[in-house]
């Protein structure tokens, strides 16, 4: 009786404090894979990291950009289900006042897939191929000392056995540090642009009376997120960070994310350091992540990181990065 009280409580109450509004709208975009374009350390926050300097940079905010040092590049992988595989990759520079650039790529690809139709199921013997990869500009700058802007412009491409996908969409993020220890807040708008349509022709075996002709438009997954951060302490030794998010998809409901990441610093004889993250997300099939990361002060400094993020229902997701940075200053 007490579980069956428990539950009738509990169940209204979530309802009532997470509201599942918008996932109606779910299968109404074009080019999802942008979706899955990030780096291992903000996957392993579960993609909390619009307002982490140098977490989420050039993928989730573009105003993070500005925030980099001299120089940057990052490599990641993902291994998605049904083989897919992403690859991501961006370098950054500054450019003195005129403010800081990044150029960045993302491919998605899966292997091919053998043709079926309704009156040939086991297969016609022709494979089908899709691919999906864009490449971002991206370009911030310090306003303040306590306010940053920046913007990316994006081509997108995607193939689907004879029909094709072109278009453009643009990202736009700020960052404001409150004054307030090392608290601060971020708005990001993603994906943002005009309807996407396929082209093409696609081989049809019978073309049935009435059978529509062509393409529908689509809007790009487009996405507004709100982002808070900060560090309960933070010292040459250890560092512990705190990040909130709000996501509001154009194509899902909202979804409400939480995140740490712990760092410490190994001796000051050998400034290595490890990283431990985590992240939480209500409202998604994302439901957690975990992640770890090591940075090896070389000529350069060089950090290895990994992340597992479990979607419901497709189960356990693998990312790796490298990421290259100007030596640590001790």
């Amino acid at each position: 009786m007490r579980r069956l009280l428990l539950l009738l409580v509990c169940v209204p109450l979530q309802a009532q404090l997470l509201p599942q509004f918008g996932s109606e709208r779910v299968g109404i975009a074009l080019a999802t894979a942008l979706k899955l374009a990030q780096g291992a350390r903000s996957a392993g926050l579960n993609a909390v990291a619009v307002a982490l300097p140098q977490g989420g940079a050039v993928w989730l905010n573009p105003a993070l950009v500005a925030e980099l040092p001299e120089y940057s590049a990052e490599f990641s992988t993902l291994r998605f289900v049904a083989d897919i595989a992403v690859h991501t990759a961006y370098g950054s520079m500054r450019l003195g006042e005129l403010g800081s650039a990044a150029l960045s790529a993302a491919v998605l690809a899966l292997p091919p897939i053998p043709e079926t139709t309704e009156f040939q199921p086991y297969g016609t013997g022709r494979q089908w191929h899709f691919g999906h990869w864009n490449i971002g500009l991206s370009y911030a700058r310090r306003l303040t000392e306590q306010f940053s802007a920046g913007v990316t412009l994006r081509y997108i491409r995607e193939q689907w056995a004879e029909a094709r996908l072109e278009g453009i969409a643009w990202d736009a993020g700020t960052l404001y540090w409150t004054g307030f220890g090392t608290l601060r807040f971020a708005v990001v708008v993603s994906a943002y642009g005009a309807p996407l349509q396929a082209q093409g022709q696609l081989q049809q075996p019978v073309v049935l009376p009435g059978t529509p002709q062509g393409f529908r438009s689509f809007a790009p997954p487009t996405v507004f997120r709100i982002g808070v951060g900060g560090e309960l302490f933070n010292s040459p030794v250890q560092r512990l960070s705190l990040l909130g998010q709000l996501d509001h998809p154009s194509d899902n409901a909202e979804s409400y994310a939480l995140a740490a990441e712990y760092a410490v610093r190994f001796s000051e004889a050998f400034p290595a350091m490890l990283s431990l993250r985590c992240g939480i997300r209500f409202n998604a099939p994302e439901r957690w992540s975990v992640g770890a990361g090591v940075a090896v002060p070389f000529p350069v400094q060089v950090e290895l990181d990994y992340a597992l993020a479990w979607h419901s229902p497709l189960g356990a997701v693998h990312r790796i990065g490298l990421q290259v940075l100007p030596p640590a200053v001790p």
